[in-house]
C-alpha cells in the first residue's frame, strides 16, 4: 500500500499569532462597556409610585389627544371626499337608498387610519427622553 504524503504549501502555512496587548485591552474594554450598558440605570431618574402613576396618565393623555386629533383630521378628509364629489363618491352616496352606511364606510376607515398614524407619531415623540437628559445635565448630587 502506498502512503499519501501531504506537503504543506509554504504560503498557506498558518503562523501563530503574537500576543498583542493593545488588541487584548481594547476587546476587554468593549466587553466591559457592553456589560455595563444594560445594568447601568444611573441616567434615569428614580420615581416614586405616585410619580410613575402620574407619568403614565400624562403619557396616555398625550397619546389620546394625538389620536383624537388624527381621527378628526381623517373624518374631515373623508367628509371632504364626499362633499367635493371626488371620484363621483358624493353622487353615489346621494343616489343610494340608505346614505348613512356608505358615509360610515368612507369616514370611519379614514378616521381610524389617521388616528392610528397620529398615535404612532405621538409614541415616537414622547417627551421622556428630554426629561432624562435634563437629569443628566445636572449631574449627580445637584
Amino acid at each position: 500500500m502506498r502512503e499519501k504524503i501531504v506537503v504543506a504549501h509554504p504560503l498557506k502555512a498558518s503562523m501563530s499569532r503574537l500576543f498583542d496587548p493593545e488588541r487584548w485591552l481594547r476587546k476587554r474594554l468593549e466587553r466591559q462597556r457592553a456589560r455595563h450598558a444594560f445594568g447601568d440605570d444611573r441616567r434615569k431618574p428614580e420615581l416614586t409610585p405616585e410619580e410613575v402613576r402620574r407619568d403614565h396618565w400624562q403619557m396616555l393623555r398625550f397619546m389620546g389627544l394625538h389620536a383624537l386629533a388624527g381621527a378628526l383630521i381623517g373624518a374631515g378628509v373623508g367628509t371632504a371626499l364626499i362633499l367635493f364629489d371626488i371620484g363621483g363618491l358624493g353622487t353615489l352616496v346621494a343616489r343610494s337608498a340608505n346614505p348613512v352606511l356608505p358615509v360610515l364606510l368612507v369616514i370611519v376607515p379614514f378616521a381610524s387610519i389617521f388616528g392610528g398614524a397620529a398615535a404612532g407619531s405621538a409614541i415616537l415623540t414622547l417627551p421622556y427622553e428630554k426629561k432624562y437628559r435634563e437629569d443628566d445635565d445636572r449631574g449627580p448630587g445637584n
